[in-house]
């Protein structure tokens, strides 16, 4: 007899292969469909009462290019390309922690949703890192540098400067091929089944997942700002030898205004704001005019060979003033989610004023402190504040971080060229200052850090048993384990810290570049050269030597679930393959006979698959879940509340973990009873561990009808952590409950 019910397992951040999480040896099972990026493993000899079935999907977010081994060297390459993306695709984690629009609503750029100002953040983002390439290139490279080719070096210092031109160009174009390259593999598939009688649920809508039609036009506005910014930095030092370099300069200056609006104006491709009848004529156009601008000054260069000094003035005085404005973006969205968008937007104003203002008077500072201090105190008026993401300031939180990101990559990247290249460059102030101000903020990071550590080793020293009434039974072997996993459940307070002290590095690199008046000890630029250097040597490495695990594990997956709307170049999203194959393999199971029932069992961040692809099918009868070291409540359920919260997942809201108490959830961590939604949608068990760092009940630590402990140590005394959840008697139970 066939078997009637099919075990559907899919894996989370571990990157589990397919015949661990069906455990098995690797030659017992094999591949029923999908590719080498993903898809559908079962047993060789498979049970006759229960079929099981791995889904697997981390290729998805691991492979960007997937070339042979003889390509070694490109892939590499491909994959320190991916460090470059981590900026996009934190603003694109903010882009959907803002305020989203619930029901059938679709507000378009003036209601507030932040939907407009998240992408004018992201062209922002391109245009620094653009400019940090032409530093690179055109100044240090074909002006400075006497370490290249003599070839080129014999050149005149106007061709050099033509011909470095195409390096920004082709950082541009990389990036372009490697997020595309990526998204023709695995952002083309889409589920058949229509929109399923849930309006009110974001994730009820297939458009969600529409990745083949999204951000063509967004594509083409990034490229021609890029484009402009080449154009731009070649011709404005040279305005004075001949007419054709002062139209350059015009004409690629009021282009970057265009692709600025552009920008923040087209919204038919986002799935969460009102789409706007219109065709792709802007885009092309911009990009078409943008590319006979770069040409032309390309061509203007050889035939005029204009004199150029150092340092070029646009990459020299153009990054402190479009910081100081992403500044007072970042800094409006800490106020997204608790009031109406005119205020916050004002007040952002009013920081970027400030800080451009420190040019000429010491009351700029004074005035940018002051507006963002009105914005936190507006974010943290919220009712609701408690129950999200760092007290409701989730957008400007992971803005911070992704300017920060950015700037880090930057400094490091010019920093490093011109020690290559020059020996002694002339580097753009703003960078060396930021290497300084990083010094400065990062040891308030490291003095909490610090003392915190100090306070958990006492704790495991002299260990106190944490509060859980669910597992007494040898709560004292496993108190260090428990304390340990508490300290990783505090990553919400470490990373709003972190954002914290980061948008306090560059707002002191803004304020010292513009101001003549400031100054740093030089041992502390020295020193924060080499923390900047440090840092973002170990992110790119992280990346680089990232092959048998994701790079920057959760973060990356985090970042690489989410739709791309507000940068084209951010990581491309492995959802937008992975539900739509969830959701035919559901279907086309339960379609075989009416007595077919299926369980998906989820594991880790694939509980958050397994929650959407529940949502995307348009009847939920026969259907089951159990989940296991989720972080659908605590993480996902407070930074992204449309998307994924309490109403969402039907759970009660969750509070954030303490920061310096025994137990991070010693509180009431319940908002009420939340009726609907996920929990009564299907049968739903979720087993925990206090042991386990990345897991946590749904329904709370009291006794309730959906949480089950499972056990922390196994038969031999291992104490059991994230994994291994599929081989406990408890999942077992679990399983045999939901087959009766």
């Amino acid at each position: 007899m066939s078997p009637r019910t099919l075990e559907l397992r899919i894996h989370g951040v571990n990157n589990t292969p397919p015949h661990a999480m069906l455990g098995l040896p690797r030659e017992a099972v094999g591949q029923t469909g999908g590719d080498h990026l993903g898809g559908f493993w079962t047993a060789l000899e498979p049970g006759e009462e229960l079929r099981t079935e791995a889904y697997s999907w981390g290729g998805m977010a691991r492979n960007s290019m997937s070339l042979p081994v003889k390509y070694r060297f490109l892939d590499t390459a491909a994959r320190i390309g991916w460090a470059l993306l981590l900026p996009f695709g934190l603003a694109n984690v903010a882009y959907w922690s803002r305020k989203l629009p619930i029901g059938k609503q679709r507000p378009d750029w003036h209601s507030g949703s932040g939907a407009a100002t998240t992408r004018l953040f992201g062209l922002g983002l391109t245009v620094l890192l653009v400019l940090a390439a032409c530093e690179i290139a055109l100044d240090l490279a074909a002006i400075q540098s006497a370490r290249m080719p003599d070839w080129f070096t014999g050149l005149p210092v106007a061709t050099r400067v033509a011909i470095a031109s195409a390096a920004p160009v082709l950082l541009l174009l990389g990036l372009w091929l490697l997020t595309a390259r990526s998204r023709v593999r695995y952002e083309q598939k889409t589920t058949s089944a229509g929109r399923s009688d849930r309006g009110a649920v974001m994730l009820a809508d297939p458009e969600l997942w529409r990745g083949d039609t999204m951000l063509r036009e967004l594509t083409r506005v990034h490229l021609a700002a890029g484009l402009s910014v080449v154009a731009l930095v070649s011709s404005v030092d040279v305005w004075a030898f001949a007419p054709a370099f002062r139209v350059t300069s015009v004409l690629s200056f009021a282009l970057l205004i265009a692709a600025a609006a552009l920008a923040s104006r087209r919204v038919a491709d986002a799935p969460d704001v009102k789409s706007e009848p219109h065709g792709p004529r802007g885009s092309m156009v911009l990009l078409a005019a943008s590319v006979t601008v770069l040409v032309e000054q390309i061509i203007a260069l050889v035939v005029v060979q204009p004199s150029f000094t150092a340092p070029l003035m646009v990459p020299a005085g153009l990054p402190p003033i479009l910081l100081a404005c992403l500044l007072g973006i970042a800094a409006s969205a800490y106020a997204w989610r608790a009031n109406p968008w005119r205020i916050p937007l004002l007040l952002g104003l009013l920081v970027t004023a400030g800080l451009v203002a420190t040019r000429w008077t010491w009351m700029g500072p004074i005035v940018a402190v002051l507006g963002g201090v009105a914005l936190v105190g507006f974010a943290l008026s919220a009712k609701e504040r408690r129950w999200q993401a760092w007290s409701g300031t989730g957008p400007g939180v992971l803005l911070g971080l992704s300017l920060a990101s950015s700037m880090t990559l930057s400094t490091v990247a010019v920093v490093g060229a011109g020690k290559w290249l020059v020996g002694a460059p002339a580097v753009p102030a703003v960078y060396t200052w930021f290497s300084g101000s990083f010094m400065v903020a990062g040891l308030v990071f490291v003095l909490v850090v610090v003392v915190a550590g100090a306070v958990m080793a006492v704790r495991l020293i002299k260990p106190s048993v944490l509060l859980d009434a669910l597992q007494e039974e040898g709560a004292a072997r496993n108190v260090r384990a428990r304390h340990l996993a508490a300290l990783a459940h505090r990553a919400e307070k470490v990373v709003g810290l972190l954002s914290a002290v980061s948008v306090l590095a560059v707002g002191l690199a803004v304020d010292a570049t513009l101001s003549s008046r400031r100054d740093l000890p030089q041992w502390i630029v020295d020193y924060g050269l080499l923390a900047t250097i440090a840092v973002g040597g170990a992110v790119v490495a992280a990346f680089a030597g990232a092959r048998a695990t994701r790079p920057l594990g959760l973060v990356w997956d985090l970042l690489c679930f989410l739709p791309r709307t507000a940068h084209p170049f951010a990581p491309p999203c492995y959802a937008e393959r992975a539900v739509p194959e969830l959701v035919e393999r559901v279907r086309e199971w339960l379609d075989e006979a009416p007595e077919n029932r299926v369980v998906l069992s989820a594991h880790s961040l694939g509980a958050v698959l397994a929650a959407a692809t529940v949502y995307a099918l348009p009847s939920t009868e026969r259907l089951s879940l159990i989940t296991y070291g989720s972080q659908l409540r605590p993480y996902f359920g407070r930074i992204f509340p449309e998307l994924l919260g309490p109403v969402v997942l039907g759970l009660p809201a969750s509070r954030g973990g303490r920061l310096w108490s025994v137990d991070p959830w010693r509180w009431p961590h319940v908002n009420g009873a939340v009726n609907g939604g996920l929990s009564t949608m299907v049968p739903w068990t979720n087993l925990w561990r206090r042991t386990d760092f990345l897991g946590f009940p749904v329904q709370g630590y009291t006794t309730n009808d959906c949480d089950r402990a499972a056990a922390e140590c196994n038969g031999s005394g291992h104490i059991q952590r994230h994994s291994d959840y599929q081989t406990s008697a408890e999942y077992q139970a679990a399983l045999a409950s939901h087959l009766e």
